[in-house]
């Protein structure tokens, strides 16, 4: 017998509910479309292979599912979030959207970043999920914002910087483009694949490595990427302020989908 909401129940929690064993994927939609989806599709694949959820699920019907929502929805322009939760040798799956928030002033004005004291594990796979297990980057994000910063800064037990609790972080030093590598102990974000996808294409130097935090305090230029805000600017990181975003503008221009530059 089990307890829900007031209610007693026969019905067995789920893996999902009673360990957040589970994948989400926050997917942006413009215009009624749905942005980067089969790069979403295939990241909550290879995330269920390495937490044993067994999402076998068509991309086609997966599509399908995704754009019923969207006609249903009376938004045209928000992030959708799409959670499957672990239930036996199944899963469940749950579907929730809000408003996005990046606005022309938040581009304008770019983001403050606060060091965090939590770190990241480069041993866990979780780490290299979009899990439900998202407590720490909610926690270090939540900090961050309440000292007045806009997002939170993740090194690993090395001291090396690795993301943001909700991005992943490039620098620019000298011409050269810089991003820690994966196995720094990040989640590869859809962004951060787009970004290093066009830099080659566009043959501008770029290097995957270990930084440490001296290294972005020294940098010339910092951004944050993700799928809902695409290129963001860095103002400043701690104390440190930064003045300087040419070059962060010209790759955010590369991304015509970043609605908040339209």
């Amino acid at each position: 017998m089990n307890y829900w909401n007031g209610k007693y129940t026969e019905t067995p929690f789920s893996e999902g509910e009673l360990y957040g064993t589970g994948l989400f994927e926050t997917i942006c939609i413009v215009n009624k479309k749905a942005k980067y989806l089969l790069e979403h599709y295939e990241r909550l694949y290879c995330g269920g292979k390495s937490l044993d959820i067994s999402f076998e699920m068509s991309y086609e019907n997966f599509e399908k599912i995704i754009y019923d929502y969207i006609t249903r929805s009376e938004l045209n322009d928000f992030a959708l979030r799409f959670t499957i939760l672990k239930r036996g040798a199944g899963y469940d799956i749950l579907i929730n959207s809000r408003k996005t928030t990046y606005t022309r002033e938040l581009y304008e004005r770019g983001f403050s970043l606060k060091t965090s004291p939590l770190r990241k594990n480069p041993t866990s796979p979780l780490t290299y999920t979009k899990s439900t297990c998202y407590a720490d980057n909610l926690i270090s994000l939540k900090n961050a914002k309440s000292l007045g910063f806009d997002e939170a800064l993740h090194l690993n037990f090395e001291d090396e910087v690795c993301e943001g609790a909700i991005s992943n972080i490039f620098f620019i030093k000298d011409g050269i483009i810089k991003t820690p590598a994966v196995e720094c102990g990040l989640l590869p974000g859809i962004m951060r694949k787009k970004v290093i996808q066009k830099l080659k294409e566009k043959n501008i130097p770029f290097q995957e490595g270990h930084y440490s935090l001296s290294e972005f305090i020294e940098a010339d230029e910092v951004f944050i990427t993700n799928s809902l805000m695409h290129v963001m600017w860095v103002n400043a990181i701690d104390d440190k302020n930064y003045f300087k975003r040419k070059n962060t503008d010209i790759i955010a221009s590369f991304f015509i989908e970043n609605k908040g530059r339209d």
